[in-house]
């Protein structure tokens, strides 16, 4: 976990959870003067934050009208759907078996957690633990760049993982096809897991860009 050292760095992570969680949607104006006040703080950190979240490609500068969060488009999310499964994939290839081995513990009881929130519902717990589970998939390959850059798509779909898991079918084949994932790459049948990735992807990618398609935003 990142350390946060500064204001403005913890200004970032709430205003991104605050994105995260739909309290601003897509197109909302993050209005500096406003967040400010809120958060108790000057405007000069949440102004840098601001920036930061424009260079994660969460936000983005309108002229002349302030900083707003991002709408996207169906070629947005294609492409971020896209970076995500090559890197994804990419990752699950080129890992050892005997790093996969290291984290089976961790991975099994991300599995067992997976069953127990879509069980309950917890569709909030359930989403944290979707994002955490792909990006330990990506991590445990210890390539930092590719990281980083999976962090920048990952953050960019972050807020639409709500969508594309809201019908209750949707729902449950993420927690079986979760379960499938696991299962092929302890027992070394990597394509398989990154067969089955793919899929997992291209649904929740479909599941988004209908939802786009069906309630556009003006900006």
């Amino acid at each position: 976990m990142k350390q946060i050292t500064t204001i403005s760095q913890q200004a970032y992570e709430i205003i991104k959870e605050d994105i995260f969680s739909g309290r601003y949607g897509p197109g909302s104006w993050l209005q500096e003067k406003t967040i400010a006040a809120e958060l108790g703080i000057s405007r000069s950190p949440v102004r840098e934050a601001l920036r930061m979240l424009v260079a994660d490609g969460i936000a983005t500068v309108i002229p002349n009208k302030g900083i707003f969060v991002r709408t996207y488009t169906p070629k947005d999310i294609e492409n971020i759907f896209e970076v995500r499964e090559a890197i994804e994939n990419y990752a699950m290839m080129h890992t050892s078996p005997e790093v996969i081995q290291q984290h089976k513990e961790e991975l099994e009881d991300e599995i067992s957690r997976f069953h127990q929130l879509h069980t309950s519902d917890d569709l909030e717990a359930y989403i944290r633990l979707d994002a955490q589970f792909h990006h330990q998939i990506v991590a445990m390959n210890s390539n930092d760049l590719m990281t980083s850059l999976y962090e920048k798509a990952e953050n960019q779909n972050h807020q639409f993982r709500i969508i594309s898991l809201t019908s209750k079918n949707r729902f449950d084949e993420s927690e079986q096809e979760h379960s499938q994932i696991l299962e092929y790459l302890l027992n070394g049948r990597k394509k398989e897991a990154c067969n089955v990735n793919s899929r997992h992807l291209s649904l929740a990618r479909d599941q988004v860009i209908d939802y786009l398609r069906t309630h556009p935003i003006e900006q």
